[in-house]
């Protein structure tokens, strides 16, 4: 039944109280379409950052843009995304997860119209750099949000749904600019219109589809609130036909009185902060290099972008058959497997491309390997970035650790600009790749095991012993009130 927090014995009681409830959800407890409205912030938030590389020779030749200009736009906005990941994921923990998705969204819609409706290279130039700040953090808001309303179990199956909808995102940046950047002088401003589409989900953010965190708000004190909607969740199931069990406390959790910053530089979420930086830096480096040189790379092995973009869009569709069966592995296996497996399958892909002189046989192996399997990477990965923090300071902790990594996007657009020039295609490409070696060494030595576990123990683990595992936990059971 309803479990109301005036009859509970503390705010700390029911704080576990409602983590506990969610984790023994049978299944997803909020109404079905917020799949849909999440997995769209995700789709047009890859969708802005794919485009770039297919249409920054269109918008070179429109607007003469010179090399300075190029490294400003490329090297601006990857700054800016880091400064918006810290900025957004702040923002979450202290004005909540739904008003920060909301605010980043209108200002992702308002960056992409601006963008295309430039009317000069240095307009186009700030436009472009200011939409970093929208890209940068409301990939982590959303994540955690899916993550706060999932049961322990299923956490990883429910952001693989949302998750899919980016490599939609990719294969649609790929065909929409390979039909429209050709059509005329004006075609990548249409491309760039699409994101405007993010205006549309501020409609769908209503609260009866997109409440609060009410892991958020019972750690803020909010206990009505928090207890209202897990209340409704519950009576959704119930009317569906769910058994709910008795809700089982795995540990506590309690907030700080200060900003959290403080406690994720210091042990034991320093190390976890670091490890995911350090794998983000790997990703960065190479997602960015290949988004923004893979085409400029090919093209200087004579591969035309519209024989580009359709090897990739094969790639990418693969891609998505492979985000559809994700949710049926990424909860039954380790994190840190899945992600090593994946960057490792990632950087032979790069050397694939390079020791084939970019040939098409080359890069339809290399696109098939990168694009088919980077759920590997990206579904584990966000997930373990954002849940290795605790609620009080997950969206600032993994923000922040996707801030520091996008320095590794910041460093590659300085030194491959230069390196495409100086020494080829060739080396280019390895260099390309090497982000991803990078990543899953960081992975496979430092990272600790969260599948399976409530965020709750994950992070009241202050050892995050390797050899942590469900089983081994000592779970406590709360009997409802009556």
């Amino acid at each position: 039944m309803p479990i109301s927090p005036a009859r509970s014995r503390g705010s700390s009681e029911v704080v576990d109280l409602v983590n506990a409830r969610i984790d023994r959800l049978p299944r997803w407890g909020l109404a079905r379409v917020a799949f849909v409205i999440l997995g769209l912030a995700y789709f047009i938030d890859i969708y802005d950052v794919t485009i770039v590389g297919y249409t920054l020779t269109a918008m070179t030749g429109h607007f003469h843009l010179s090399t300075t200009e190029v490294t400003v736009m490329l090297t601006g906005n990857a700054i800016t995304t880091a400064l918006g990941a810290f900025l957004f994921g702040a923002l979450g923990d202290v004005l909540g997860r739904r008003r920060t998705y909301i605010v980043g969204m209108a200002a992702l819609g308002l960056t992409a119209l601006l963008c295309a409706l430039a009317w000069n290279a240095p307009s186009l130039v700030t436009f472009r750099v200011l939409s970093g700040l929208a890209t940068g953090g409301g990939l982590a808001v959303c994540t955690s949000y899916v993550q706060e309303f999932s049961p322990a179990e299923r956490r990883g199956r429910y952001v693989s749904i949302t998750v899919l909808a980016s490599s939609v995102g990719g294969l649609g940046a790929a065909l929409l600019s390979g039909w429209l950047v050709p059509l005329n002088a004006d075609g990548w401003r249409w491309v760039y219109g699409v994101g405007a589409l993010a205006f549309i989900l501020l409609v769908g953010a209503h609260r009866r589809i997109l409440p609060e965190s009410a892991r958020w708000l019972a750690l803020k004190g909010r206990t009505d609130e928090a207890c209202a909607i897990v209340d409704a969740m519950e009576e959704r199931l119930r009317r569906a036909g769910e058994t709910l069990t008795v809700p089982v406390v795995e540990a506590s959790e309690q907030a700080p009185e200060r900003f959290p910053i403080g406690a994720l530089l210091r042990p034991p979420y320093l190390q976890r902060l670091l490890v995911a930086a350090g794998f983000w830096f790997g990703v960065q480096w190479s997602v960015r290099a290949t988004l923004t040189f893979q085409p400029s790379i090919l093209s200087e092995y004579g591969m035309s972008l519209t024989t580009v973009t359709s090897i990739t869009s094969i790639g990418q569709v693969l891609g998505i058959c492979g985000y559809l069966l994700m949710p049926m592995v990424v909860d039954r296996v380790e994190r840190r497997t899945l992600i090593v497996t994946g960057l490792l399958i990632a950087t032979a892909s790069a050397v694939v491309i390079a020791v084939g002189h970019g040939s098409f046989p080359a890069y339809l192996i290399g696109a098939v390997m990168l694009h088919g399997f980077a759920p590997l990477i990206f579904v584990p990965g966000y997930n373990y970035a954002a849940e290795i923090f605790p609620t009080y300071a997950r969206t600032t902790g993994a923000s922040l650790a996707g801030a520091l990594g996008q320095v590794g996007g910041i460093v590659q657009s300085l030194v491959l600009v230069s390196v495409i020039a100086a020494v080829g295609p060739g080396t280019s490409q390895l260099l390309l790749g090497s982000g991803y070696a990078f990543g899953a060494l960081i992975v496979f030595v430092l990272a600790i095991p969260t599948t399976g576990r409530a965020l709750s123990a994950i992070s009241a683990d202050p050892s995050a012993a390797r050899s942590t595992s469900p089983a081994d936990e000592k779970p406590t059971a709360v009997a409802e009130p009556s």
